[in-house]
């Protein structure tokens, strides 16, 4: 009789228990349905970090143009003996930069437009003309 009454006894407690529980759960569940100040600031984080890293890509990318600019322009002064007058157009493609400008196109004569191909810094092409038309 005595393990009857204990066995009653904790089927009462262990159900007792459970209520609780499963309201814990419900409201639990009740709240994550929104939007709290947590995943406000985990997301901030996540595109804050994003952000970041995209920076320093383009800023990376931005140094490797300038440079490539500067090597085509050096070279270009210096094979055609005149100044730098106008960058025309950059391009990137495949890790190559293609550098098109101008140079002594200051009414002295006819400019000399050059096209050069940088990659890491070193020169692939570098083509210059004169148009005397």
């Amino acid at each position: 009789m005595k393990t009857i009454g204990f066995a009653v006894a904790a089927a009462m407690i262990a159900g007792s228990l459970s209520v609780p529980a499963d309201a814990r759960r419900w409201h639990h569940r009740h709240h994550n349905d929104g939007i709290d100040g947590g995943d406000v600031i985990a997301g901030v984080a996540v595109v804050g970090g994003i952000a970041a890293i995209a920076s320093a890509i383009g800023s990376n990318n931005r140094q490797k143009q300038d440079a490539a600019v500067d090597t085509c322009a050096q070279e270009a002064e210096g094979r055609a003996n005149a100044d730098l007058s106008e960058i025309l157009h950059v391009e990137k493609r495949k890790g190559y930069y293609t550098v098109e400008g101008l140079l002594g196109a200051d009414g002295a004569g006819a400019p000399t437009s050059f096209t050069c191909t940088v990659r890491n810094g070193r020169i692939y092409s570098m083509r210059l003309s004169t148009d005397d038309a």
